[in-house]
């Protein structure tokens, strides 16, 4: 069945999200969308972008440091995020749900009905909280401020702007990674941070997702979390 083009995008833009987001839920995915899926998942970024080079744009920062079982990358000020908080929710179903909220703002259910190009990485947060989860894409570069994106629809989605931080990343990891695998990787991290005597923020942890289901090898996935500068 032949599919316009603005239809691709949408759909496109869905399934880059379900495969960062919950991988589980994107391998119940058709042999058509599996497709499209892969015309994204391949490719470089341009040098300045951080952390996995994928056909998709990530955010820039500066790398200041690396050692044994994490880098330490500046992150400039003014990054525009959009997120959504899951509560009351178990971190399976806060993937569906956050990425579904994000789809639909991203495909035109925003002031402007204006479809929004995919980024990555798709963050997933623990909020303790809100005893859920919250998830996060980075905004295309093209937005210079908050003002700048479309105002979402859904009073679930809400574009926020960063301020200049200093983070702790992990070694990639590959695999398939649940909830509990990224908390695994986090010890890791936190591991490497104390022998390095270095002050982070636990309540700033994220779990960073940049691999398509369907890539076998050479998985990418970070965990993060803010130096107490």
């Amino acid at each position: 069945m032949a599919i316009t083009s603005s239809r691709s995008l949408l759909v496109v833009g869905l399934l880059v999200l379900v495969a960062l987001v919950c991988p589980s839920e994107a391998r119940k995915l058709s042999p058509e969308e599996k497709s499209l899926l892969r015309l994204v998942s391949s490719g470089v970024n341009e040098e300045e972008q951080c952390g996995p080079k994928l056909s998709i744009e990530t955010p820039v920062c500066s790398v200041e440091k690396k050692d044994e079982g994490f880098e330490l990358r500046r992150y400039p000020a003014g990054e525009i995020w959009a997120e959504t908080l899951v509560a009351d929710t178990g971190y399976t179903s806060a993937c569906a749900i956050g990425f579904y909220r994000c789809f639909y703002f991203i495909s035109g259910q925003n002031s402007a009905e204006e479809s929004i190009e995919m980024t990555a990485p798709v963050l997933i947060k623990p909020e303790p909280k809100a005893n859920g989860w919250k998830i996060s894409f980075f905004t295309p570069s093209k937005f210079k401020s908050v003002d700048d994106v479309p105002v979402p629809d859904s009073p679930d989605v809400h574009i926020v702007s960063t301020k200049e931080q200093l983070v702790a990343v992990s070694d990639t990891f590959g695999g398939f990674p649940t909830e509990a695998s990224y908390h695994n990787e986090w010890l890791k991290l936190k591991a490497a941070l104390d022998k390095a005597n270095l002050k982070y923020d636990e309540s700033t942890v994220v779990y960073a997702g940049y691999s398509s289901p369907f890539e076998i090898f050479n998985r990418k996935q970070e965990v993060h979390v803010t130096i107490v500068e």
